[in-house]
This record gives structure tokens, sequence and C-alpha cells, in this order.
């Protein structure tokens, strides 16, 4: 997994690549506090994520209800999300 970081005037973002899971939640935990520290908007782009593996999505799930934004997800990704969300919304 990489992750490359890009600073403008309106958000950081994180473009992550490679594989997303379990084991790489702390390297993305230090990018997002790295990134917070430029008090803006931190979005994450997906686009280039090859694998992400469920209780990593339950991870990015829980960043996007603490203000963490998606963009350019995998069309998967984005399905599963939504999918995930709507059945933890009928779990409660």
């Amino acid at each position: 997994m990489r992750i490359q970081t890009r600073v403008d005037d309106a958000a950081v973002t994180l473009m992550v690549a490679g594989t997303l899971d379990i084991s790489t939640v702390a390297d993305v935990d230090r990018a997002l506090d790295d990134a917070r520290r430029f008090r803006r908007r931190v979005v994450l782009d997906l686009s280039k994520v090859d694998l992400i593996d469920r209780p990593t999505l339950k991870y990015l799930i829980d960043l996007m209800e603490h203000e963490i934004e998606l963009v350019v997800c995998p069309d998967y990704v984005e399905h599963w999300i939504y999918r995930e969300s709507s059945r933890e919304g009928f779990e409660s």
C-alpha cells in the first residue's frame, strides 16, 4: 500500500494505492493525523485501491461518519460501503 498527500487551498487529499487491509490501517491513521494538521478538509482518493477487506471497509465507514470524505472511489467499494452502511442501520 502507498499513500501520497496533496495539499491545496480547499483540502488535503490522501491518494491511497494498492491493497487496503487491516495491516495497513495504522499507516492510514498516521497519514490522516498528519493531514489534519493542515486544518483543512481531508479526503481519501481510493481510485488506485486494488483490494479491500471487510474490517477495513468498516473502518472506512467509521471515517466517513467522522468527517472524512471518500472521493474517486471504485464502484465495487462504493456499493459495498452503501450495502454495509444500510445493513448496520438495520442491525442497530
